[in-house]
């Protein structure tokens, strides 16, 4: 009998879960295996929690989003087929008698893709061998892990379980506050005793929770313009009752009106680069469309690993020649396509890939597309012109402009639209990018620069919300509920004196007050600042270790490439594997969703640290018959040398019952080692 824990059972324990029933049914030997599934929460949503509103969305759509393996799938051992999102809610409908067709290119919300990833978790469940045992904790967290007579021991409401192999898929984690939140808090906490509606929320999750209170009276500004603060926005004019209607004929199609429901706060809008993510576009790839790149391909970073001193690239030298290469290949052949028909796209793409170096395949741009129409990466990186900085208004009416454009660059596709076909490569061809990344694969100040430089060009760009999240903003926007004209590099201060929160815009006297502050990015803590009390104690007893490059912590704890959590002494932990936003950091975007049709990294990953456990189960049986049979070998010796006259002893071996069975056991273990290697 086997033991096996699981801590943690959201989308990545559910690949993990996923991996040990194929594996366990696949065991011809029919191994006895005893499952232990914690979390404090349901079996399988994860933060995909079924209590959400439906205005939350998950911002992929349907049928490139699955929980399963498929054909595709590579090294993850036997696949184990599955319903993807879309095909699962196709069922439902059918099942429930409903007309309506799903939308399998649209958007549906968290709380729906929740409820399948709880089914999932049931449907996974009646697939499971007769020899495995499940036992299911989940009304309380696992507080400790410690190694204990060659055994896990599982501690969760007061009680501690065995175990011989633990996958910790804990997920996102909470974060213990940094010294300068620590003093706002408490800043911000002395001063409401002058203003009692004063509120800072640096945990934006669960939305409803965050902005409950939040009341009509309020103003409220939040920092970032990415994913969260659409979430933020939603909950605040949709989930307040607000509705959104289109515009009559007299408005460009897709133009929207905000009706408000009176419950609304005023809502400030503010980030760094001042610049709300774009929009993602129509789906035009179907289920398994990918771009497949030209240029960044796994052999090139591979070859340029071996050529580099010590293994380690730089990728804004390295990398990003290659990545803008494929990216404009995607957006000439659609401007090609689009512009003139597809065999002149297909002439002009065969002469990109022919050309020698950089400056070769400038010119042959030049000389077939007009300088106002060719893709420039600098304007990608800082769209914002230098004459919409010169005031406030001027910023507010290029940004609306530039939001409007890229609703209109969506609707085009992402294969027609030549832009969004370009900004969808940086998507199709993430795999490749992880392989530079993943497990130090960067020099420190380069892996440093992706994280501050390159990962916010790459979420602004790529991995946006649905277009429809844009025209609603450019309608809360006309409505006046919602100001998002502070300029790149605005900030939000506690003014004291008033006891109110103060928004600085990019312009030196434009500023605007708020009495409630929400930090709208989830947060993502490393070993070091996570507030389980599971996590603290592994740090303290070494049994994880932060990921390191050179005397950078970019997140995460430190697991090797079979994802076995490395403990502070350096060695690999041969029984403990960590996946998912635990390890994100050694690894790089580790929280996005399997795709099919894709070779998910998800699966992959998934797959090789099961595979491995049950290469160990494998060997410790063969061990054990070992053992056992060598106990049988003494014990014959012993009762064949009792019937024996004293000298005898020579004549042994050939008296000896078990020794044939047992030369064939040896035959049967060096058929096994040669297989493992």
């Amino acid at each position: 009998m086997y033991k096996i824990a699981i801590i943690g059972l959201g989308p990545r324990g559910l690949s993990v879960f996923d991996r040990i029933i194929a594996y366990a049914r696949n065991d011809s030997s029919a191994t006895p295996l005893d499952l232990y599934l914690f979390d404090s929460k349901e079996f399988g949503p994860g933060c995909h929690t079924t209590d959400q509103a439906d205005h939350l969305l998950v911002n992929t759509v349907a049928c490139q989003m699955t929980q399963f393996s498929d054909d595709t799938v590579r090294g993850a051992g036997p696949l184990l087929y599955g319903p993807s999102f879309a095909d699962w809610l196709s069922s439902n409908r059918a099942a429930s008698g409903a007309r309506a067709e799903i939308d399998r290119n649209g958007y549906y919300s968290r709380a729906l893709f929740g409820d399948y990833l709880r089914w999932g978790f049931e449907y996974l469940k009646k697939l499971a061998p007769p020899h495995m045992t499940i036992f299911l904790h989940n009304y309380a967290g696992v507080d400790d892990l410690s190694w204990q007579d060659d055994q896990w021991h599982v501690s969760y409401d007061g009680c501690a379980f065995l175990a011989d192999f633990v996958y910790l898929t804990t997920g996102h984690a909470r974060k213990v506050l940094t010294e300068s939140e620590r003093t706002l808090t408490l800043t911000v906490d002395a001063a409401r005793s002058r203003n009692p509606r004063l509120q800072l929320v640096l945990e934006p999750y669960p939305i409803r929770n965050a902005v409950s209170s939040v009341t009509a009276i309020d103003t409220i500004a939040i920092e970032g313009m990415g994913l969260t603060s659409f979430d933020l926005i939603a909950q605040l004019t949709q989930g307040r009752g607000g509705k959104f209607e289109a515009c009559g004929k007299m408005e460009a199609a897709g133009r929207l009106r905000y009706r408000p429901s009176g419950h609304e706060p005023q809502i400030l809008l503010y980030s760094r680069s001042g610049l709300p993510l774009t929009a993602r576009a129509v789906n035009q790839k179907g289920v398994f469309g990918q771009y497949k790149p030209k240029f960044l391909t796994f052999a090139k970073v591979e070859a340029l690993r071996l050529e580099a001193d010590g293994g380690q690239l730089d990728f804004e030298k390295q990398i990003i020649p290659l990545l803008w290469c494929d990216m404009q290949f995607a957006y000439y052949f659609a401007y090609m396509h689009k512009r003139r028909d597809k065999i002149a796209a297909l002439m002009f793409s065969n002469e990109f890939m022919a050309c020698d170096g950089a400056g070769a395949r400038q010119a042959l741009i030049d000389r077939h597309i007009d300088k106002r129409e060719q893709l420039s990466w600098e304007k990608l990186v800082d769209p914002i012109p230098v004459l919409a900085l010169k005031s406030r208004r001027q910023y507010d009416d290029w940004l609306r402009g530039h939001m409007w454009r890229d609703y209109e660059h969506a609707c085009l596709g992402n294969l027609d639209g030549p832009l969004k076909s370009a900004c969808d490569v940086l998507r199709d061809v993430r795999d490749v990018v992880r392989s530079a990344i993943d497990f130090g694969g960067l020099y420190e100040h380069s892996h440093r620069w992706v994280l501050s430089e390159f990962l916010p060009i790459m979420n602004r760009l790529a991995v946006g919300p649905p277009k429809e999240r844009i025209a609603q903003m450019l309608a809360l926007m006309d409505a006046g509920a919602v100001r998002a004209d502070f300029g790149p590099g605005a900030r939000c201060e506690l003014d004291e004196s008033r006891a109110s929160f103060v928004v600085q815009s990019h312009w030196p006297g434009e500023a605007a007050s708020a009495n409630v502050l929400v930090r709208g990015r989830a947060s993502l803590p490393g070993p070091l600042e996570d507030k389980s009390p599971l996590m603290r104690k592994l740090v303290q007893r070494g049994i994880v270790r932060p990921f390191m490059n050179g005397q950078f912590h970019p997140g995460g704890i430190t697991v090797d490439r079979n994802m076995n959590v490395v403990a502070h002494d350096g060695a690999a932990q041969t029984t403990l594997w960590a996946l998912g936003t635990l390890v994100e950091g050694c690894k790089f975007y580790t929280f996005v969703l399997p795709r099919p049709g894709a070779n998910s990294t998800t699966m992959v990953d998934a797959g090789r640290a099961v595979g491995h456990m049950m290469d160990a189960i494998a060997a410790r049986k063969a061990a054990g018959l070992h053992a056992r049979r060598d106990s049988e070998y003494e014990d014959g010796m012993r009762f064949e040398a009792s019937r024996m006259v004293p000298g005898a002893a020579d004549h042994l071996a050939f008296h000896v019952p078990v020794d044939e069975p047992r030369r064939q056991l040896a035959d049967q273990a060096q058929s096994l080692d040669d297989v493992q290697s």
